[in-house]
C-alpha cells in the first residue's frame, strides 16, 4: 500500500475517513485528540495533541517581536480546531479549513514527518507538478545527514 496515495471521499456532512495507519500515528491508543489547522500551500495539517504542543513550543521560541512571526502564529493557531475521531474513524473537516484547502468531494492524505497533510487531490497534483522541476535533488541530498 502506498504511504501517500490515499484518496478518500468526503461525505455530504464534511466527514472523511482517515486511513487506519494514519489514525494510529496520530492517536496510538485510539482515543486522543487531534488538531487541524491551515497548512501552507493550500492544504490542511493534522497533528496529534503531543506534536501540536511541540509545534506550538517551536512557534513560541521564534518570538512575537517580528511581524512575520506574529502573522504566521496568527494564521496557524487562529484557525486551529481540536477534534477527535468518531467511532468510524472519521473526522469532520471544519468548513473554514475545507474551503481554504478547496476540498469538496474527496481528499488526499499525505504523511509527513510529524503531521499529516490533507489535500484536494487535484490541487496536490498541480502543486507536485509545479515543484518537482524546481528541486535540485543533488544539492539537497548532498547536505542531508542520514
Amino acid at each position: 500500500m502506498s504511504r501517500n496515495n490515499r484518496i478518500n471521499p468526503v461525505d455530504p456532512k464534511g466527514r472523511v475517513s482517515v486511513p487506519h495507519d494514519l489514525r494510529k500515528m496520530l492517536t496510538p491508543e485510539g482515543d486522543g485528540k487531534i488538531i487541524l489547522t491551515r497548512g501552507p500551500d493550500g492544504c490542511i495539517w493534522i497533528f496529534s495533541e503531543k506534536e501540536w504542543k511541540n509545534f506550538e513550543t517551536a512557534l513560541r521560541e521564534r518570538g512575537i517581536g517580528d511581524l512575520k512571526n506574529r502573522n504566521l502564529i496568527r494564521l496557524l493557531t487562529g484557525d486551529a480546531v481540536e477534534t477527535e475521531f468518531d467511532s468510524h474513524g472519521r473526522i469532520l473537516l471544519p468548513g473554514h479549513l475545507a474551503e481554504y484547502a478547496g476540498i469538496k468531494k474527496s481528499c488526499r492524505f499525505v504523511r509527513m514527518f510529524a503531521w499529516i497533510e490533507i489535500w484536494d487531490p487535484q490541487r496536490y497534483e498541480e502543486t507536485v507538478e509545479k515543484i518537482k522541476d524546481e528541486i535540485n535533488y543533488d544539492e539537497y541530498l548532498t547536505n542531508l545527514k542520514f
